[in-house]
């Protein structure tokens, strides 16, 4: 009788070990972390962080068929607090926002839906924000999102600030090396640079033309050459705030 209880124990020991190694592969791949892991070695200090994931545009017969769609994000997706904005005759964004106890993490759900010739269109968005940078909040919020992440593109931005002892080019270029990443183009201004570069680090990659593909960003702006202080911006495939 001992033999099958000692059997189904060493399964059910070996299942959740697959479980808990495909979850940490999971989390130590994934973009955001390997950003945040080089940016903090580089003595960045991670003030923002933000992922934005957008789902494929979806095309449906009638309206009611939106709305259907739209009540059953609005059934599963709890805690949200939902408010429509009607932008053009037909067209309507609504956006769901969830805040963490603490207000360090804001979640948006953006649903825009409009006519286009004898269908109707159905773009989903999420937002997720968040401020300084905590591997276990984030390890909860990837949990969340882990299915979409899987299925859709998910964009990483990380926001910080540095101070240098090389021009700010130097400096980028510098941080390039770290992700093993080749330089694909190049942006250069009066106390501003921006990298778009490729690392084979990641799977994801956006086509620029010409055979030649993107999925790292760097940014470093000096807005206030008296202070020291740099504003870093690195995001994969590509930055999707302001920098």
């Amino acid at each position: 009788m001992k033999t099958p209880f000692l059997l189904l124990t060493i399964c059910s020991v070996f299942l959740i070990l697959v479980f808990i190694k495909e979850a940490k592969a999971f989390f130590d791949e994934n973009e955001i972390v390997q950003i945040t892991e080089i940016a903090q070695q580089q003595n960045i200090e991670i003030n923002k962080w933000s992922m934005y994931i957008k789902e494929p545009i979806k095309e449906y017969n009638t309206k009611n068929d939106i709305k259907k769609i739209i009540m059953e994000i609005k059934k599963s997706e709890t805690g949200y607090k939902w408010v429509t904005h009607q932008f053009k005759e037909d067209h309507f964004k609504i956006i769901g926002e969830r805040i963490s106890s603490n207000e360090d993490i804001n979640e948006k759900i953006i649903i825009i839906y409009f006519p286009l010739k004898d269908k109707y269109n159905l773009s989903i968005t999420y937002d997720i924000k968040g401020s300084n940078w905590d591997e276990k909040k984030w390890s909860e919020i990837s949990n969340l999102y882990k299915s979409k992440i899987e299925d859709f593109t998910a964009f990483y931005t990380v926001e910080g600030t540095t101070s240098i002892n090389e021009p700010i080019e130097v400096e980028a270029a510098n941080l390039l090396k770290s992700f093993s990443g080749e330089t694909i183009q190049t942006l250069e201004e009066e106390n501003f640079v921006s990298l778009s570069a490729y690392t084979r680090r990641w799977d994801t990659k956006l086509p620029l033309g010409n055979n030649q593909f993107m999925n790292l960003n760097i940014a470093y702006r000096n807005s206030n050459p008296s202070n020291g202080s740099i504003k870093v911006t690195i995001g994969s495939p590509i930055i999707t705030s302001e920098y």
